[in-house]
């Protein structure tokens, strides 16, 4: 999505991932997001996670709520554009400041190219990716606060 590899001064995008979420665990999300004042971009991964990941969901921060896009579909223009969220309603990308923007979607004629470009993208990506190490992420238990989130280095000393 060309979100900067280092955090912004203006950080308003979370990455997290974890398994699908049923309402309930949506509505944690969008108290996180709620609490820590970013838009969080969700990827889903179904049991055994070696199978890479299932979807992507995203929360959205509106002006008095925040929205849940399920089912969110991955989208490139072409082999060199950033991959963007394609929700029911609108394109999503990081658009100037690092902000997540949203637009209207592309011509549906283009969306099924579109998405497969994205999706071989991905997975070219996560072969690329295995075993990162995300330095500076935690885990937040379901249910928690993100102030009493867990670093990951933590856990994998208690591991």
């Amino acid at each position: 999505m060309r979100y900067p590899a280092f955090a912004p001064l203006s950080h308003t995008i979370a990455f997290a991932s974890g398994g699908r979420r049923n309402s309930l665990e949506a509505l944690h999300i969008a108290a996180l997001v709620e609490e820590t004042g970013c838009d969080m971009v969700h990827v889903n991964f179904d049991l055994p996670i070696t199978d890479g990941p299932a979807g992507v969901s995203l929360a959205t921060r509106a002006t008095c709520h925040v929205d849940w896009h399920s089912d969110v579909r991955l989208y490139a223009a072409s082999d060199d554009a950033p991959v963007e969220l394609l929700t029911d309603r609108k394109r999503w990308f990081v658009g100037p400041r690092a902000i997540l923007t949203a637009a209207p979607l592309p011509p549906s004629s283009k969306v099924k190219r579109g998405v497969g470009r994205a999706m071989r993208r991905w997975h070219e990506q996560a072969l690329r990716s295995h075993n990162l190490d995300l330095a500076g992420s935690v885990f937040v238990p379901q249910g928690a606060k993100f102030a009493q989130a867990v670093p990951m280095e933590t856990l994998a000393k208690a591991a």
